[in-house]
């Protein structure tokens, strides 16, 4: 397992803004995916994953671990920022659950962004 390359993640604020301002929602039980179109030639990710999913950093970071590998392994269609948000209580379920719900959650994304490339 490999990090992220540092264009593939969004660093700063302006970054974040910019996804919470205009995006569109995907989510289920676990996550929520925020979705922006960008003219960047590549998908980036940002991750929120507050103390109300866990107080453990431990757990916080496990999370962070399978959401990064999720979006590595995916191949998306067009570019994009997205933002990824855990639920709370969340850390109770196992890696293989999160897995699926995560590679679930990035197969809805692409017809969200055919729907921006559309309205664009």
């Amino acid at each position: 397992m490999t990090g992220l390359a540092k264009h593939q993640r969004l660093l700063n604020k302006a970054d974040f803004n910019g996804v919470f301002s205009k995006s569109v929602k995907v989510s289920n039980a676990f996550f929520l995916i925020l979705i922006h179109k960008t003219s960047t030639p590549y998908s980036r990710l940002g991750l929120v994953i507050s103390k109300k999913v866990d107080k453990r950093a431990v757990q916080r970071n496990r999370i962070k671990r399978i959401c990064r590998e999720t979006f590595r392994k995916f191949v998306f269609e067009s570019h994009c920022d997205f933002v990824v948000l855990a639920r709370p209580n969340i850390t109770k379920n196992s890696n293989k659950d999160l897995t699926l719900s995560l590679n679930q959650l990035w197969e809805k994304t692409q017809p969200k962004i055919q729907q921006i490339r559309k309205n664009s």
